[in-house]
């Protein structure tokens, strides 16, 4: 996207492919791109009192247990782990309780120690801290933006169904499918003023383009609803339930 518009040189490309590439190591039980990033950044890290470095020994601990090296994992826990005991002590007594009971499946306080969420979890950990340490928001600026304007878009409407069948303009942000999703969370707006906006083209219905009602109840406007009628023969489907109509069904909506 960057390089497509042409804003290589105002965008920190590298920065966030390198931390895409350090969370997919830690997915897959590696921890050694981020411990090393946590020796190039130990300056800041300590600076700011955070026990990242420490929670990727665990891992390494954990990972090792997980393959049965039991000898390696003991050996790691008297470099890395014992060091830290004055200010991890808790977490690492669970560690060699989890190495102790590894082969018993009864002993459920461990479990934990081993699920893979705790690799998802030193992704967030990871992420954190790399924004922390380069001064970054943790949110995305344009998820910000986005939902600054989405905000003052979101009616009851845009809360209804599914796709653009049961309702959703085609033309409302809100509503698209790219950006729903930012969407679902944020209050809904609040208008003094409302408007009518067709379902099927997104126009605005007023006096020259007023409200027309189907014989089923759903309301759209009256050029939407010509257009439709001249393109199938003076037929119109509604786009809601697909029944069929004639233009001498529909009635005139005044709204009050």
């Amino acid at each position: 996207l960057a390089e497509a518009s042409g804003l290589e040189d105002m965008v920190d490309v590298g920065l966030f492919v390198e931390t895409s590439r350090v969370s997919d190591a830690l997915l897959r039980g590696d921890c050694s791109s981020a411990l090393k990033w946590c020796s190039d950044n130990k300056a800041k890290l300590k600076k700011a009192q955070s026990s990242l470095e420490v929670k990727l020994r665990v891992q390494e601990f954990i990972e090792l247990v997980k393959r049965d090296a039991v000898s390696e994992a003991i050996a790691h826990a008297r470099q890395y782990l014992g060091p830290c005991s004055d200010t991890h002590l808790w977490e690492i007594k669970r560690c060699m309780a989890a190495l102790a009971f590894r082969k018993d499946k009864r002993v459920h306080r461990y479990a934990d120690l081993f699920d893979d969420a705790r690799r998802r979890d030193l992704v967030a950990q990871f992420k954190l801290a790399e924004y922390q340490t380069l001064n970054l928001s943790s949110v995305s600026v344009l998820s910000v933006v986005l939902q600054a304007g989405l905000a003052c878009m979101k009616c009851t409407q845009c809360s209804d169904g599914e796709d653009q069948g049961s309702g959703r303009n085609p033309n409302c942000p809100v509503c698209s499918p790219v950006l729903r999703s930012l969407a679902e969370p944020l209050p809904l707006a609040h208008h003094m003023h409302s408007s009518l906006v067709c379902a099927i083209n997104g126009g605005v219905m007023d006096h020259d383009n007023p409200p027309m009602a189907l014989p089923n109840g759903h309301v759209y406007s009256c050029n939407a609803l010509n257009d439709m009628a001249a393109m199938n023969g003076g037929i119109i489907k509604c786009p809601a339930t697909g029944e069929e109509f004639s233009l001498s069904q529909l009635r005139k909506v005044f709204i009050s």
